[in-house]
C-alpha cells in the first residue's frame, strides 16, 4: 500500500508546471523562428550560387549543403556541442549550438529549394523578359524571381514545419524546450501517457495551421506558365 501512496504522490502536477511548459513554448518558437530565417537567408545565397553558369561557383555550395542533407541532425548537433570544444577549444552555450545546428540544417535544405524552383521555370521565360527589354538582372527579379517563389512557398512552409518537429533534439543537450520539459514532467509526475499528450498537443497546435496554410497556398498556385 506504501508503494501505491508513493505513486500517487507523484502522479500529481503542480501549478507551476503550466508556466514551465509555456516557457518551453517560448524556446522552442524562438530556437526554430530564429534559426529558419538565418537559415532561409543562408539557403537563398545558396540556391542563387548554384544557379551560376560557373561550373567551379556552382560547386562550392554543395560542399557544405551535402555533408548537411545526409547526415542525421542530432549527430551534427554533437558535433557542434560536444565536438568544436574538444577539436577547436570553442565553448558554445546549449541555445546557441541549437541555432547554428538548425540554421546549417535549414540552409542546406533551402537551397536546394531555391535553386529547383528557379530551374523549374521555362527558358521562354527569360526570352520573354529580355524582348521586353529588360536586361539579365531585371528579368531575374521581375519576371524569374516572382514566378520561382510561387513555386518555392508552399514547398518552404513544408520544411518549416519539419524543422519545427526536428528541433525536438536540443532537448539531447539538456536545452529545456518542450520535449525537454517532458521529459523532466514524465519522470517527476509518473504519468508519462498525460505529460507526451501535452507535448504531442503542443507540437501539433504550433504544425496544423502552417501545415494548412502550405495546402492552401499549393492549392493556389497556377503551374501553367
Amino acid at each position: 500500500m506504501q508503494d501505491v501512496h508513493t505513486i500517487g504522490k507523484y502522479a500529481d502536477f503542480a501549478v507551476g508546471d503550466i508556466r514551465t511548459f509555456a516557457e518551453a513554448c517560448g524556446v522552442t518558437l524562438s530556437v526554430t523562428l530564429l534559426s529558419l530565417l538565418i537559415g532561409t537567408v543562408i539557403g537563398i545565397i545558396f540556391g542563387l550560387i548554384r544557379c551560376s553558369k560557373n561550373k567551379l561557383i556552382r560547386f562550392l555550395p554543395l560542399i557544405i549543403m551535402e555533408p548537411l542533407r545526409n547526415s542525421p541532425l542530432v549527430v551534427q548537433l554533437f558535433l557542434v556541442y560536444y565536438g568544436l570544444p574538444v577539436m577547436a577549444g570553442i565553448l558554445l552555450k546549449d541555445y546557441t549550438a541549437a541555432i547554428i545546428t538548425l540554421s546549417l540544417n535549414t540552409a542546406a535544405f533551402f537551397g536546394v529549394l531555391v535553386h529547383n524552383s528557379i530551374l523549374a521555370i521555362p527558358v521562354s521565360q527569360w526570352e520573354a523578359g529580355y524582348a521586353l527589354g529588360h536586361g539579365k538582372f531585371s528579368t531575374f527579379i521581375n519576371v524569374i524571381a516572382r514566378q520561382a517563389l510561387r513555386l518555392l512557398i508552399p514547398q518552404a512552409i513544408t520544411l518549416y514545419i519539419g524543422q519545427l518537429q526536428c528541433s525536438s533534439i536540443v532537448s539531447l543537450i539538456s536545452l529545456r524546450d518542450i520535449t525537454r520539459v517532458g521529459q523532466l514532467l514524465s519522470v517527476r509526475t509518473m504519468r508519462p501517457f498525460a505529460v507526451w499528450g501535452i507535448v504531442f498537443g503542443l507540437y501539433y497546435l504550433v504544425s496544423f495551421p502552417l501545415a494548412r496554410l502550405a495546402d492552401y497556398l499549393a492549392k493556389r498556385i497556377d503551374y501553367t506558365y
